[in-house]
């Protein structure tokens, strides 16, 4: 503290750390918070709640539809009375009978045939009769909206009895749930390993230049792609593995396939060309790390190993690799994270033909479900797993948060 004061000023220093707490207290624990209390808060969404609440509104506006009618057909014997003849014996149309005589049949005040209005005798009854049989309707509705009213009610209460704090959201995932979670964390994890493996090399030779401008040759060779949007790069490779997309067209080209008859290579729609796409998306995680502690490896040990006589994947094994370890973990914790919590590579490569990622199914719980305690729930899950991962890689490569940090 005293150094950054030293350095920065009281003034920008307070700054920073005001800044930081914010950010960490606001975008990090806060939403953390919030997440978990939503995880163990359970709301059951049965649907009998609502159904019977819809029955009770069904049943209010058929109520509110039949008083129109006795209204428009009290009217209509009013006029057929005033007249000096029987309604029924032909008088004048109403809205409640489009089917008598001088009825304009297509007017504004007509009800098409087949779809009578709910409640209403036959069209050719008398209005007396109509009347007669409206207000027996309303009478048996009205009579059986006290016990629709009761039963949306004690629905209601026992729905809200229900909800309240408990493992139901982890418990009411299906056993395809836990399989989907399962595997996704060893796609995740098999992501890492392929991506060290194309990484490792690459950052290798980066560090072992030795003309500064050949390593910033290929620093901008790898940088420059990111300079397109993420969704860009992954449409450029659906656009590539596509059916009839360059890579099939390029091997239609040379004879191999052809797509004129309906033959192609369908690379899309799999896991494979999922790992592929993500590789090429998070290489960058997994090369900056690595290559920044074998850059600070000195190259007298190398030298010192292959003059005793040592093979080059002995040099890689005892001297390289031992050096790189808090490189590789931190290249493995975000390529693990970022594969684990990926939507669009899984959702874009291939949509529906493949195997759900876990976060397809929190995605869809969040945004297309509306259920954010159940989205929640897993969500923690897979916090949980990717902190397991963490402390199993800086287990299994003996580095601590500080040589991390580094």
């Amino acid at each position: 503290m005293s150094n950054l004061t030293r350095t920065y000023g009281p003034f920008l220093t307070g700054l920073v750390l005001l800044l930081t707490g914010v950010w960490i207290i606001g975008l990090i624990i806060l939403p953390q918070v919030n997440l978990i209390d939503r995880a163990f808060v359970y709301v059951p969404r049965g649907g009998e709640a609502q159904q019977a609440a819809v029955e009770f509104e069904r049943a209010q506006q058929r109520i509110a539809t039949i008083d129109f009618d006795i209204r428009a057909t009290e009217k209509e014997i009013a006029q057929g009375a005033a007249g000096g003849g029987s309604a029924s014996a032909g008088g004048a149309p109403s809205p409640s009978n489009p089917f008598a005589p001088g009825a304009k049949i297509g007017s504004s005040n007509t009800v098409r045939p087949g779809l009578p209005t709910p409640g209403l005798a036959a069209p050719s009854a008398s209005p007396e009769d109509r009347l007669k049989s409206l207000k027996a309707d309303r009478d048996r509705l009205q009579g059986a909206l006290g016990g629709l009213k009761e039963r949306a009610e004690r629905l209601k209460a026992e729905q809200q009895a229900a909800t309240g704090h408990s493992l139901r959201n982890f418990t009411t995932m299906s056993g395809l749930h836990w399989r989907i979670f399962g595997m996704t964390l060893v796609y995740s994890f098999s992501v890492t390993v392929l991506c060290f493996l194309v990484c490792y090399p690459i950052a290798y030779a980066v560090a072992q230049a030795r003309s500064p401008e050949r390593v910033a040759l290929l620093m901008l060779g790898l940088v420059i792609p990111y300079a397109i949007n993420e969704l860009l790069r992954i449409f450029a490779w659906v656009m590539i593995l596509a059916n009839k997309g360059i890579l099939n067209q390029a091997l239609a080209s040379v004879g191999l396939l052809d797509l004129a008859g309906g033959e192609a290579i369908h690379w899309v729609a799999s896991n494979g060309a999922v790992f592929c796409v993500m590789i090429y998306a998070y290489i960058l995680f997994m090369v900056f790390p690595i290559y920044n502690t074998i850059e600070t490896l000195d190259r007298n040990q190398i030298e010192a190993a292959r003059d005793l006589g040592a093979s080059t994947w002995r040099i890689h094994w005892r001297v390289v690799l031992p050096h790189a370890k808090p490189g590789i973990a931190v290249g493995s914790i975000m390529t693990f994270m970022l594969s684990a919590g990926s939507i669009s590579v899984p959702g874009l490569v291939g949509p529906g033909l493949h195997p759900d990622w876990f976060s397809q199914i929190i995605y869809r719980n969040y945004f297309e479900a509306g259920n954010w305690n159940i989205g929640s729930a897993q969500a923690l899950l897979l916090l949980v797993a990717c902190t397991v991962f963490i402390l199993a890689v800086m287990s299994l490569f003996r580095v601590s948060i500080r040589e991390i940090a580094r």
